[in-house]
Parts: structure tokens; sequence; C-alpha cells
């Protein structure tokens, strides 16, 4: 089993602060409603946890992600803090699982995220919220569209930042 030393560690509780700050604050630009399906928006949320995961591993980003996601859950959203996990989980760790080249790996996350997302709003919204699974293909493309771009939301800002502090 991978260990993660102290400074990473530390490291990776900072960006999971950061990452639940992100949740919390209302309105832009921590969160934008996305314009094909206004129940779900975009966030930076994401973006602590490839920071992490870049400069900690994979075990600092999963650490990150169930922290910051933990946010989620304390506002009473169980349904929210659910999908956020199973969403971030997805692009973490098909990002890590790539080994070298930015593009490979954002494509690999961007991938993941949108068939893992669109297997479990396929199963899930009609489980948690009583949604007609008509209606839930009926969206599922604006929800690829919107997990897709969320990918990018997340991965640029952090490659930049990673490339302009490095390791």
């Amino acid at each position: 089993m991978q260990r993660i030393d102290t400074k990473k560690l530390v490291l990776a509780s900072i960006l999971a602060g950061l990452s639940g700050v992100f949740e919390i604050i209302p309105g832009p630009p921590f969160d934008i409603p996305f314009p094909l399906y206004d129940r779900v928006s975009w966030d930076l949320t994401g973006m602590p946890m490839i920071l992490s995961l870049l400069f900690t591993g994979p075990i600092g980003a999963i650490y990150t992600c169930l922290i910051g996601c933990s946010f989620i859950f304390l506002r009473g959203n169980i349904y929210g803090g659910i999908f956020k996990i199973i969403a971030e989980l997805a692009t973490i760790l098909a990002f890590a699982a790539i080994r070298k080249g930015f593009i490979p790996k954002s494509i690999s996350a961007i991938t993941s995220r949108i068939l893992v997302m669109t297997v479990a709003n396929y199963y899930l919204l009609p489980t948690f919220y009583g949604m007609p699974v008509s209606v839930v293909v009926g969206i599922l493309p604006a929800l690829a569209v919107m997990n897709g771009t969320q990918v990018l939301i997340n991965i640029i800002p952090a490659q930049i930042i990673y490339s302009r502090v490095g390791d």
C-alpha cells in the first residue's frame, strides 16, 4: 500500500479545505449554473483535487476528494455529495492512470467522467429523485457536455499552477 508523507498529507488537507470553501461559497465565480440544464453547475471544487493529485499523488488526491466533498454532505445534500464523489473520483483516477502526457491524461479523465457519470445518472437519478428513465435519457447528452467541460475547468488551471510552482 502506498503511504503519504507528512508534508504531502498537510498539502492534501489544505487543498481539501480549499475545495470545501469552493463548495460552500455560492454563485459566480465559484458556482456557475450550466445553461443546458440548470439543476447542475460548473464549480471550482475539483481543481484543488487535481492539484493534490499533481503534487501528492493518487492517495493524496483521493483524500482531498473525500474531505472536499464531505462539505456537500454537511450541507444536507446527500445525493449531490454521492454524485460529486463519483464524478471527481472518476476524473482523478483516470488522470492518474495514464503515466505521461497532459493531453492523453486529460482525454482519459474526460472520457472516464463522461462514461461513469452517464451510467451513474442513468441509474441514480431515477432512484434518488424519482425521475422517469425517459426524462433521464433526454438529459444525458447535456449532462455529458457539463461533465466533459467540468473536467477541463478542473484540470487546466491545476496544470498551469503546477507547471509554475512545480515539485
